[in-house]
């Protein structure tokens, strides 16, 4: 039996064998979810099937879920800063660059609004794109940010047709803006036309998750 590529049959084996290690094969099924992107409900599924009809012992319960945990954190530090294709930041990496940004601002005694603001691409939706064509598309987009702004902006990815430039005021001008919607007029492939506009930052660090959540809807 297996869900999304997880042989969960191992455990199910082992529970009727008195001679197996149940913690160990539940440890292993519980790092195998993680890897393969199977949710943490899904495994204590499996886990208590494997039992059925008897209640699922708890050593192996806690294996299962700890040994899920463990690798799910490796996987997302891994994955959480870039695209290795692109190499766009997450949306994770940019909300944590923000926060450090606001943090040495509360020690400054600055405002980051005052100094920062994320410029937003946005292109038209589209009903015939499909996975190949967005990861060329936002190969595109990072090669033209990459030419544009050479500095210490941070290039993230928030949704698959939405993109944004973490960048200083003084480079968020019409000047830059129009030169960005140039270079993107000139990729190599159609994409549409994008929308660009200027995202001011809020007044402080509590307001940066309703703004990257809007950006991201």
């Amino acid at each position: 039996m297996s869900s999304s590529g997880l042989d969960v049959g191992l455990l199910r084996d082992a529970v009727r064998d008195p001679t197996s290690d149940v913690v160990h094969a539940a440890r292993d099924i519980g790092a195998n979810a993680a890897r393969l992107g199977v949710p943490l409900y899904e495994v204590l599924d499996h886990v208590e099937r494997a039992f059925a009809p008897d209640a699922p012992q708890y050593p192996a319960v806690r294996a299962a879920a700890v040994a899920w945990a463990e690798m799910a954190l490796i996987y997302h530090a891994d994955i959480a800063c870039d695209d290795p294709l692109t190499s766009l930041a997450t949306v994770p990496h940019i909300r944590a660059r923000l926060t450090e940004i606001y943090r040495g601002a509360q020690r400054s005694g600055g405002r980051v609004c005052d100094v920062n603001a994320l410029v937003v691409i946005e292109f038209p939706r589209s009903s015939s794109s499909h996975e190949l064509e967005l990861a060329l598309r936002a190969l595109d987009v990072a090669e033209v940010l990459k030419a544009l702004f050479t500095g210490e902006e941070t290039f993230a990815q928030l949704t698959p047709r939405r993109f944004a430039v973490l960048v200083s005021n003084e480079c968020a001008t019409d000047t830059t803006m129009s030169l960005l919607a140039l270079l993107l007029d000139r990729m190599p492939t159609d994409h549409g036309q994008p929308r660009l506009w200027v995202e001011r930052l809020p007044a402080s660090v509590d307001g940066i998750a309703q703004v990257l959540a809007g950006l991201c809807e």
